[in-house]
């Protein structure tokens, strides 16, 4: 994976705009780039690919609008021809699907875009009127760690925001979005969400991040925001290419319904991701009945991994 890559922003500059993983999500990334057409500076968060149909078209949605892109592991793996796209899934089911995914994208993606993936930065850090972001895919350590809400302790973001150097973090590898400020003017870390499939909250929506910087204000500061688009050209399309119905069911039920057996007990839960930023306390949160994927694996691909 290629080193950091430095960005100074103009002094001008007052928002950027931040895509989490695209997922081969063609007509969410298309109106992502409508809904922020109006800033000069966008970056995408990695793992362009996935999950989604027709690879290519969402690379040249993203390279045709000029997104400074970090690499994923996801990125990486079709870039150099891995045998699987490293995303970090142990449960059996959630790698079954997630080969599955892989190989489609694996022979879908063009030659000229694979050489682009392997190019892309592993990390990017912006340099913003003396403050500095770090946006990376995973974690700061590791491109495919999952950092989830529920698990991550204040002092865990302060240490990588110390040992960074930097006064906010952006990342997207575990797919749901969450913001987190660490106290005394400490920074924060921003996970974006992801444009490629929706954020587990029986929704169809997604997300993107912002992140504001005014003229006159002391720090940056992360914003997400839901974006509303029309899934039925992508779902028709995963049909037509032969990809699994429960991805299909995924993108049009607004529920996880592949490779969330990593999900902790807390993310398992179906919510409201933007009433969720105001909910710190997660130990008050109910047991629900309705905290699975949906729906269940079929049983053939149980008894072929049994």
């Amino acid at each position: 994976m290629n080193s950091r890559l430095t960005i100074t922003l103009p002094d001008d500059c007052e928002a950027i705009a931040l895509a989490g993983g695209p997922y081969s999500n063609f007509t969410a990334v298309a109106a992502f780039l409508r809904a922020t057409e109006q800033l000069e500076h966008r970056f995408c968060l990695g793992d362009i690919g996935g999950f989604g149909p027709l690879p290519d078209r969402t690379i040249e949605l993203i390279r045709g609008a000029g997104l400074a892109c970090v690499q994923g592991n996801y990125d990486h793996a079709i870039g150099y021809g891995e045998d699987d796209c490293g995303c970090g899934y142990i449960d059996p089911m959630d790698r079954h699907y997630a080969q599955v995914s892989y190989d489609y994208t694996d022979q879908k993606t063009s030659a000229e875009h694979k050489a682009w993936l392997r190019q892309l930065p592993a990390q990017i850090v912006l340099l913003w009127r003396g403050q500095s972001l770090l946006l990376c895919h995973g974690s700061p350590d590791q491109v495919n760690e999952f950092v989830w809400e529920s698990e991550t302790t204040d002092a865990t973001i302060a240490g990588w925001l110390r040992q960074r150097r930097v006064s906010g973090m952006c990342a997207t590898h575990s797919g749901l979005p969450w913001i987190r400020t660490v106290a005394n003017g400490g920074g924060f870390w921003f996970n974006a969400g992801v444009l490629g499939r929706p954020a587990h909250e029986d929704s169809t929506r997604v997300f993107y991040g912002i992140v504001d910087f005014p003229r006159g204000a002391s720090v940056p500061v992360p914003r997400l925001v839901e974006l509303a688009y029309d899934p039925a050209p992508v779902a028709e399309a995963m049909r037509t290419e032969g990809l699994p119905d429960v991805f299909v069911e995924s993108l049009l039920r607004g529920r996880w319904t592949t490779c969330c057996n990593i999900l902790p007990a807390v993310e398992r839960i179906p919510r409201d991701r933007l009433a969720a930023l105001r909910q710190t306390d997660f130990h008050g949160l109910p047991e629900q009945e309705n905290d699975e994927c949906l729906p269940p694996y079929p049983d053939p691909v149980r008894g072929a991994l049994n």
